[in-house]
């Protein structure tokens, strides 16, 4: 489960990084029950990663990544994991759980998140792209006004030590103006906050969408969001596996949450989040009469990925397709930047003018499959991962002692864009043409 640790020495206060395989984001958590044959908690787990890989590591924080986003943080003192700081040290904050509301939402929580770790990632720069020549030749751009062939068919991160278990209550009743929706399922949901609530799964849904999707989009992406969100918890409980409301399963807010989140706009924007998932009440997608894996991103590069180049499972339905319409988002394009220390630090690599980099191939999805960097042959998505990227397109440009990433795209790029369709649906497509386009030989179902 965790591939690789990097230990960052600040004096008393050091910071072990600990990196979480990427399969995680595919939307299998981790299987506490198969820890326990072994570990007592998932704290042992780590205990016994610290003492077998002899990392000299006793005080400090410990931090967990997922494909480059801070998704928790442990803290050790003598020896022994906390979930809270020493009391005796005033040094360390505890860290949020990240959520995915939108993508707005998402710049500001994993730009404050990278604001903790100055020695691994550094803040984006939100300026305008200067006009450079890159040493990594760059992909060939998709034509934005070429409209792709759509065939219309019948569509992070990690938890910490298991939580004593709470007794299962009831989500408290949700006022007039936002009355339930009604439905045979009922899904039990384990919060952030250790409660364990049931609730039907209609109204699980208008939480997902309303956390993964910005309810100002277009009402018909709402809709393909809700038959996806719908579609991913329905796998989860036929597989028997816990659903929480995390950037590990779904991110999910509930009335209070999102009073906070949309302020003033609350019933405006609930009311259409509503619609958009009674409009599809009960529909979900499939392949073969079984539930599809409905993964999803925030943007893609101008296609989506194929499942393969990011995970290595294979699927018919989630292929790289076309998705011109990301390239107008204003979450397409970014430009990181890193000192050479830094690169030093997490790749074991030294970065100068000098460093020799080719990229070796690209994916379906045109994304970096193997580059190589001096003698060193990394995969574009453990490349994503070490340094924390938005994307696996990325072109490189040195410049007065740091290297700039300037990337194309936001997420693994599998499935469907977020942004892609409401690029579709605001071009007139309905939520069933965006759902058969970005996962293909699909059926939708009630």
């Amino acid at each position: 489960m965790i591939n690789h640790h990097t230990l960052i020495d600040l004096g008393p206060n050091n910071e072990l990084y600990l990196f979480v395989d990427f399969n995680y984001e595919f939307g299998k958590n981790i299987n506490f029950e198969d820890i326990k044959k072994k570990f007592d908690s998932f704290n042992d787990y780590i205990l016994d990663y610290i003492k077998t890989k002899k990392i000299n590591f006793s005080n400090g924080k410990i931090l967990i990544v997922v494909s480059g986003v801070l998704l928790g943080t442990l803290f050790m003192n003598n020896n022994q994991i906390l979930i809270k700081p020493p009391t005796n040290s005033n040094n360390y904050e505890i860290v949020e759980t990240l959520n995915n509301h939108s993508d707005e939402e998402k710049e500001q929580v994993i730009t404050k998140d990278i604001n903790a770790m100055p020695n691994i990632i550094k803040k984006e720069d939100e300026t305008a792209i200067p006009k450079k020549e890159p040493i990594v030749v760059p992909k060939p751009k998709v034509d934005a006004t070429v409209k792709p062939q759509i065939e219309v068919s019948p569509k992070k991160e990690v938890k910490t030590s298991p939580q004593k278990k709470e007794p299962i209550v009831t989500q408290k009743p949700i006022p007039k103006a936002t009355s339930p929706v009604i439905s045979k399922k009922q899904i039990t949901l384990h919060r952030s906050n250790g409660q364990v609530v049931n609730l039907d799964i209609e109204d699980y849904v208008i939480g997902v969408v309303a956390a993964e999707m910005p309810a100002s989009f277009n009402i018909e992406a709402l809709k393909a969001q809700s038959v996806v969100a719908r579609t991913y918890a329905l796998k989860k409980m036929d597989r028997k596996e816990r659903l929480n409301d995390t950037t590990s399963n779904q991110v999910y807010k509930d009335n209070e949450q999102l009073k906070k989140l949309w302020g003033n706009d609350y019933d405006k924007y609930y009311s259409k989040v509503k619609q958009a998932v009674i409009s599809t009440t009960e529909e979900y997608l499939t392949y073969q009469n079984d539930y599809i894996e409905a993964v999803y991103h925030s943007t893609s590069n101008g296609k989506t990925e194929d499942s393969y180049a990011v995970w290595g499972n294979s699927f018919p339905y989630l292929k790289s397709v076309s998705s011109p319409w990301d390239l107008k988002a204003s979450s397409y394009l970014r430009e990181t930047s890193k000192d050479f220390e830094v690169l030093k630090q997490v790749t074991g690599i030294n970065f100068n003018e000098f460093t020799n980099i080719q990229i070796l191939s690209r994916t379906n999805g045109d994304r970096i499959e193997k580059i190589k960097i001096n003698d060193t042959v990394f995969s574009g998505v453990e490349l994503r991962l070490l340094l924390g990227l938005r994307s696996a397109d990325f072109d490189i440009v040195f410049e007065n002692g740091k290297v700039n990433f300037i990337t194309r795209g936001f997420g693994h790029g599998v499935g469907m864009s977020q942004y892609g369709a409401n690029g579709m649906a605001l071009a007139g497509h309905g939520y069933k043409e965006i759902l058969s386009h970005y996962y293909s030989q699909t059926t939708l179902k009630k």
